[in-house]
């Protein structure tokens, strides 16, 4: 083989499976993946520019071929990280809050994972569940006023729930709640403005009391799919309940769970 095809077979290689394997382990911070049918085709041009560049030019130079293929590297290199999609999930940034998540993991707390899950922080949400046996699902409730033209857009009221060891764990404490295991139920009651109300939903299984809403879930049969969102109109009072599982996994927070394990 032409000793000027390895060197450009390593460029190529190296240009286009680096790349690869970070995207593999870091999601995508583009919706969809959408930059991806962008950024695949970049990885390839680099890689294969590189690796023409090597091959034409190698015998020409008047300095070391290593010196020239490590410069060809470097530069392909910041090229490909300039192009790399940038967002909450570039690797330097998942690092960053690993750090930070990791230095603090002492002091988090249960109710964490509200805050947590709002942000989209999930290797505090990772680190919380290793260290908390949490569930694998939340619940956030919403609370708007119904409008003349029967639209619900501004939020009056919002928190979130989990029931964990046999308890509720809320942001809320201004409402009152039952457990009832023995039923598998939660009930939680509130005043809004003049106006109490009682909303009623079922605990594991969350649409268990389906029928009792008014939004189109209480029309699924009981082989129907899960259950996840639960509406009830009250007067002009609209309350929403979301059943939401927080945690996402992905090569990097797989990785950060297994530090975890190792050094805490």
């Amino acid at each position: 083989m032409n000793k000027k095809k390895v060197p450009a077979i390593i460029i190529f290689l190296v240009c286009v499976t680096i790349p690869i394997l970070t995207l593999s382990l870091f999601p995508t911070p583009c919706g969809y993946g959408l930059c991806l049918l962008v950024y695949y085709p970049i990885i390839f041009l680099i890689g294969g520019i590189g690796a023409w560049t090597y091959y034409k030019f190698s015998d020409k130079i008047k300095f070391s071929k290593t010196t020239f293929l490590l410069i060809i590297l470097l530069l392909d290199f910041a090229l490909l990280t300039y192009f790399y999609p940038k967002g909450e999930y570039f690797p330097t940034n998942q690092i960053r809050i690993a750090r930070q998540v990791s230095s603090n993991y002492y002091n988090l707390q249960p109710v964490d994972i509200f805050k947590a899950t709002e942000e989209r922080n999930f290797l505090m949400i990772t680190a919380l569940y290793h260290k908390f046996n949490l569930p694998t699902e939340t619940y956030s409730v919403r609370y708007c006023f119904i409008d003349t033209n029967g639209s619900c857009d501004t939020i009056h009221k919002e928190f979130n729930y989990f029931i964990y060891d046999k308890m509720v764990v809320t942001n809320n404490s201004d409402f009152h709640y039952d457990l009832d295991l023995k039923e598998g139920s939660f009930t939680f009651t509130d005043t809004v403005g003049n106006q109490d109300f009682t909303f009623k939903v079922g605990y594991p299984d969350f649409g268990k009391y389906r029928k009792d809403f008014t939004n189109s879930s209480s029309d699924l049969s009981d082989k129907g799919e899960r259950i996840t969102g639960l509406v009830k109109d009250i007067e002009t009072l609209r309350v929403i309940v979301d059943e939401t599982q927080p945690k996402f996994e992905y090569g990097f927070t797989r990785l950060f769970e297994k530090y975890l394990s190792l050094t805490k």
